[in-house]
């Protein structure tokens, strides 16, 4: 099998007790740390034949609920996948490229969108174009996306009615974004400006107008199919912190 490698290490072992979760004579017991961090670390996308993942998959959800009963926290799902894989002794190949997250971090698919000029990085977020700019398949949205002080997008902000009827839309950044500003600024009423290089400005730009657009693709879409006739007005991310 193949999956992006996720930075969180052999923490898949350690952080649980493997006995309890797969069994005494498991042969996820037998993987070493240096193998675990080699082989294992793995999350979405996952790329596998069918039965591989067929197999992977039944482990995993036996191995889920217990996993969470030892390590209650962020990760336990991911960390059942990796010890249904070792269980089953399928070492992944890890690739470094299928995934975006963290703008500052190593070991994801960055050089990709680093390659895309600060013109194009709020066009290619929303419509991808691979034949012009090969980007990531996946962007792994567990991180805050802010170019100047105007623009963000965050999941934990995320209005918890926004699929609903009387819901506005995201208010959708200007195109050539990456180009108004060399600057962020968190959200909040006592935030600083922060000059960052341009390429930190255009992976923010990429993600955020990503996780924008298609938020707002799905919600047009609950609209046309739910609503008579459904709010198309729009709000600002950003004002949800003043």
């Amino acid at each position: 099998p193949f999956a992006q490698r996720y930075g969180f290490g052999a923490q898949w072992k350690n952080k649980v007790t493997l006995t309890e979760v797969a069994g005494p004579d498991s042969p996820a017991l037998k993987v070493s740390d240096q193998e675990a961090i080699w082989f294992y670390p793995v999350g979405p996308p996952y790329l596998a034949t069918a039965r591989d993942m067929l197999n992977i998959a039944i482990k995993w959800t036996e191995f889920v609920p217990k996993v969470h009963k030892e390590y209650p926290n962020l990760l336990a799902e991911m960390f059942a996948f990796c010890i249904a894989a070792a269980h089953l002794e399928l070492p992944h190949q890890m690739i470094e490229s299928l995934m975006v997250s963290n703008v500052h971090s190593p070991g994801e698919g960055w050089p990709f969108v680093d390659n895309i000029p600060a013109s194009d990085a709020c066009s290619f977020g929303s419509i991808p174009d691979h034949h012009r700019h090969p980007v990531p398949s996946v962007l792994h949205f567990c991180q805050r996306y802010i170019v100047g002080d105007k623009w963000f997008f965050g999941k934990r902000k995320m209005p918890t009615d926004f699929f609903t009827c009387e819901s506005p839309l995201l208010e959708e950044p200007p195109i050539d974004v990456a180009e108004k500003y060399s600057f962020i600024a968190s959200p909040g009423v006592k935030s600083e400006r922060k000059e960052v290089k341009e390429k930190e400005i255009i992976r923010n730009a990429f993600c955020l107008c990503s996780g924008t657009m298609a938020s707002n693709d799905a919600s047009r879409f609950f609209k046309q199919h739910h609503c008579s006739p459904g709010n198309i007005d729009s709000m600002n991310f950003y004002g949800l912190f003043h």
